[in-house]
């Protein structure tokens, strides 16, 4: 029952699926939702895989249907990342150093974050487009889950920011480092393994999209002199926007 409530607790708070007759979480519940991430993130990845397989075969249009997919990212995950994406972008673009946490705290969106949101939204519908026009599902399924890892990986490596909000300290303080990320990452890689029939060209281009989101993660990382919970959502968002894209760069050999 442990292990239950604790996956729905995750569950709840990457997503905003509805969870009926959860007891209120414990800050020690909080603090052990990390293992079961990429795990949530393949029921997101699922649910956007078959939803785009299913626009697809109603010959809907590439980019109705594109913009249907997208939509139903953003709700299922109540674009809870991408308003940390948003905010991570007024605090780079902020000249002055000392005010660049207090531009992230600021319920405002800035100009540069606003551009920042805009271009991540772009990136994703346009490959969207490119994806269920060359019905490469596999891309959407997997790209949920990577970045998932990459925020796991940011969790159990790198230190917390001042910045950091009340949930994402919780985690931070709970994690088991780095048992909950090798946790992670072999899952990730079974079902990858699984699902390509250990196609190594596959495992490859996985490969490097997990290291690109762990430089991006470093960047980060170095940038502000830790993590906070808008740094997670950037990076889930920046990791998600890299499988997208450099899947669709690469179309051509799959």
């Amino acid at each position: 029952m442990r292990i239950v409530k604790e996956f729905l607790y995750a569950l709840i708070f990457l997503t905003k699926i509805p969870v009926p007759f959860l007891t209120k979480a414990s800050e020690k519940n909080w603090g052990r939702i990390t293992p079961y991430f990429v795990l949530i993130g393949f029921i997101v990845g699922l649910i956007l895989f078959y939803l785009s397989k299913l626009f697809v075969e109603l010959k809907l249009p590439v980019l109705f249907s594109a913009l249907l997919v997208l939509l139903v990212w953003i709700l299922i995950t109540g674009a809870l990342h991408l308003d940390g994406l948003m905010d991570t972008f007024d605090g780079i673009c902020c000249q002055d150093e000392a005010r660049k946490l207090e531009a992230m705290k600021d319920s405002r969106i800035g100009a540069f974050g606003a551009m920042g949101g805009i271009f991540v939204v772009l990136f994703k519908l346009i490959s969207l487009s490119t994806i269920l026009l060359n019905t490469l599902y596999f891309l959407i399924l997997f790209s949920v889950p990577l970045a998932r890892l990459a925020s796991v990986y940011s969790l159990s490596f790198f230190k917390s920011n001042s910045g950091n909000a009340i949930s994402s300290s919780l985690l931070t303080r709970g994690i088991k480092k780095p048992m909950d990320f090798f946790i992670n990452i072999i899952l990730f890689f079974i079902i990858l393994l699984f699902y390509f029939r250990g196609n190594l060209a596959m495992i490859l281009f996985f490969g490097i999209c997990f290291f690109i989101s762990i430089l991006i993660a470093h960047w980060l990382n170095k940038h502000f002199k830790g993590h906070s919970g808008d740094t997670y959502g950037a990076l889930i968002e920046l990791s998600e926007v890299v499988v997208l894209s450099l899947g669709v760069v690469l179309k051509n050999y799959f």
